[in-house]
């Protein structure tokens, strides 16, 4: 998926967000917006995909404001909130399906999105959600190839609804590699927050999909087991935006089902769903 005409303020947004929310004083704000936007103004016409400018961006905010992982704080914050969302939601998980559909709501942990809040209710949001169900359903399809499963993390928060669903993909047969960021890159996980969350306890192996701090996949920086885990796949799951705006500009590779509440209009428009919409979406690449 290539940048569209809202791409810019929206990520130029988030730049000052995350500036801000680190402690960067004003004149250290004002600097990072000042190159960041020369940076995405100097690259925004590229013929590559969204997520590799966007990403290069949110590294040049990184390096001006002097932070590796602005969102860390946050990221622990998500997981204790998701921890004790599932404490209260998981009775209403009773087949894989259901654990679909908890893996998508958790997707909306997010602070990549201009104008997308997280619920202060995040259980009452759940069950909302969860009643809501999904307004793009693949999960038969979807099941039907996950002998050999690659999931792809996205987001602190979500992982642990991440953690239930492929432990009940294990639990009905499948083999699950999980695969998360190499370096912090917003509030995504990277092999820290799986250790702290024990993901291990859920798959069959965890591995970092390598190139650094990257926003969404990159099948060309991947290290050799993901690599190996990729060929040997039946099925890809990918979770939230920025993998669905990466791998949807590559070919040749398994199965991908594409997990995300859908939070903004470019990608909405790109997937046929409308803003605000929980899909679990199956495509052929």
């Amino acid at each position: 998926m290539r940048l569209a005409p809202e791409c810019r303020a929206c990520l130029l947004s988030r730049v000052v967000a995350e500036a801000k929310h680190a402690g960067a004083d004003a004149d250290t704000v004002s600097a990072a917006l000042e190159r960041c936007t020369e940076l995405y103004d100097s690259r925004a016409d590229e013929p590559i995909g969204a997520s590799v400018i966007a990403g290069a961006v949110h590294r040049c905010c990184y390096a001006v404001i002097g932070s590796k992982d602005p969102y860390a704080d946050l990221k622990v914050q998500d997981n204790a909130i998701a921890e004790k969302v599932v404490q209260d939601v998981q009775p209403m998980l009773s087949n894989v399906h259901d654990y679909i559909v908890a893996a998508v709501i958790g997707n909306a942990m997010d602070y990549g999105v201009a104008g997308h809040e997280i619920a202060k209710d995040f259980t009452g949001y759940f069950r909302k959600m969860f009643e809501q169900g999904l307004a793009q359903d693949d999960t038969e399809k979807i099941l039907a190839l996950a002998k050999r499963v690659v999931y792809c993390t996205d987001n602190c928060g979500e992982a642990v609804f991440d953690k239930l669903l492929c432990a009940e993909l294990r639990k009905h047969g499948s083999h699950v590699t999980i695969v998360v960021k190499d370096q912090p890159m917003l509030n995504d996980v990277t092999m820290q927050e799986a250790k702290s969350l024990h993901l291990d306890e859920a798959a069959d192996a965890v591995y970092h999909a390598g190139g650094g701090a990257q926003l969404g996949l990159h099948p060309d920086l991947y290290p050799p087991e993901v690599v190996a885990a990729m060929q040997n796949a039946t099925l890809i799951i990918a979770k939230g935006l920025a993998n669905y705006e990466s791998l949807t500009e590559y070919t040749g590779l398994p199965p991908i089902a594409y997990l995300m509440t859908v939070k903004c209009e470019p990608v909405a428009r790109h997937v046929g769903a409308k803003k605000g919409d929980l899909i679990a979406v199956l495509r052929h690449q």
